[in-house]
This record gives C-alpha cells, sequence and structure tokens, in this order.
C-alpha cells in the first residue's frame, strides 16, 4: 500500500512540474490604454517567478483569467488584477507614490 502512494506522490509531483514548465516566467501585459507623458512608456511585466510562494490556484481563475489580458491602473486601484494584493497592505502598492513602477513593473 505504501508504494502505491509512493507512486501517486511522485505522478503529482512530475504533473505539477510540468505544469509549472508549461507558463511563461514572465509575462508583458498588454496596453489597452495610452500612457500619459508622465507616465512609464513600456507595459508592466508580470514575473511568475517572484510570486511562486502563491500556488496557481490563489489567483487562477479568480484573479487572472489564463489567457493574456490587459487592464488600466483605474482598474488595480478598484482592487481587480494585480490590485486585489498590491494594495500597500498585503503586498507593496500597485500605484501611488510608494509604487516602484520603474523598477518592477515596467522595468525594461
Amino acid at each position: 500500500m505504501l508504494e502505491k502512494w509512493s507512486l501517486v506522490v511522485a505522478g503529482a509531483a512530475v504533473l505539477a512540474s510540468a505544469a509549472g514548465l508549461a507558463m511563461p516566467v514572465v509575462v508583458r501585459v498588454p496596453i489597452v490604454k495610452a500612457h500619459g507623458a508622465a507616465d512609464p512608456v513600456d507595459a508592466g511585466l508580470f514575473s511568475h517567478w517572484q510570486h511562486d510562494q502563491y500556488p496557481c490556484f490563489a489567483c487562477h481563475p479568480a484573479i487572472f483569467p489564463r489567457e493574456r489580458k490587459g487592464f488600466t491602473h483605474d482598474e488595480m486601484d478598484e482592487g481587480k488584477f494585480c490590485g486585489a494584493c498590491h494594495d500597500g497592505q498585503s503586498a507593496p502598492p500597485a500605484s501611488g507614490e510608494r509604487a516602484a513602477c520603474r523598477k518592477s513593473c515596467h522595468a525594461k
């Protein structure tokens, strides 16, 4: 019986690894609204690697669909998409004075 459970656990680990390999490490968020002159020119980046302490189902599909989808800072400020966690309390803010715009999300 122990051998059977070992095989189940090993199989689950292989499937989890395969799923991890199928996801892109970095996703460029499509621009849906023209940026202002003072805003970063580059579209936002999302790094799965920097968020690897969370299981996929923490964000998919409730917060993010599985396909690439563009969204605005206004939507994030309403608590949608990245703003669901990046609200300045749970995680560093996605908008405002304390946001690290060009260092993290809008990096080249």
